[in-house]
């Protein structure tokens, strides 16, 4: 008896997939998108009191435990809709959803879609001055809790320039 608890127990183990230790994000906080996308990972950290009126929501690029980039810089009380705006996408047998992190001229697009002929699209979008600068895919299965629901939580305003995502044209 004694061993098959022993082997479900490794089972739930292996069910946790791998891909969910990578994170930028710390224990106290919540993932709210993140994937590796080549020997860099890119993450959406959430402090675990985000709502309409508190928390902060962070955009974090580099290799693991060696960020490139943390944005904003959580040491300046900012609220999240002032430098996050947010949208959910249609398409014909499918869906997506996005964050668009502002930061000035340069906006950081984390995007998750599916839609029928073309499959998943994950990953993140750079843009400078409104033209796309890079695009980045996610080489593994993200971790995404990008939804309609998840930016209504955290009041989060609507994009207001409709991200297209990289490669549908």
């Amino acid at each position: 008896m004694r061993s098959i608890a022993c082997i479900g127990g490794l089972i739930g183990l292996l069910a946790v997939p791998v891909w969910a230790a990578e994170s930028h994000c710390r224990a106290q906080e919540h993932i709210v998108f993140s994937c590796s996308v080549g020997k860099k990972t890119v993450s959406v950290c959430a402090s675990a009191d985000l709502s309409a009126t508190s928390g902060y929501l962070q955009y974090r690029f580099g290799q693991k435990g060696v960020l490139e980039l943390a944005f904003p810089d959580l040491t300046k009380a900012t609220p999240v809709a002032s430098y996050v705006q947010a949208r959910t996408l249609m398409f014909a047998g499918g869906g997506g959803a996005y964050l668009r992190f502002i930061n000035g001229a340069h906006h950081y697009i984390v995007y998750t879609a599916i839609g029928k002929g073309w499959g998943a699209r994950d990953g993140v979008a750079v843009e400078e001055n409104g033209q796309l600068v890079t695009s980045l895919e996610c080489r593994d299965i993200p971790l995404s809790k990008l939804s309609g629901e998840f930016f209504s939580h955290a009041n989060l305003p609507v994009d207001r320039d409709e991200f297209r995502i990289p490669g549908l044209d």
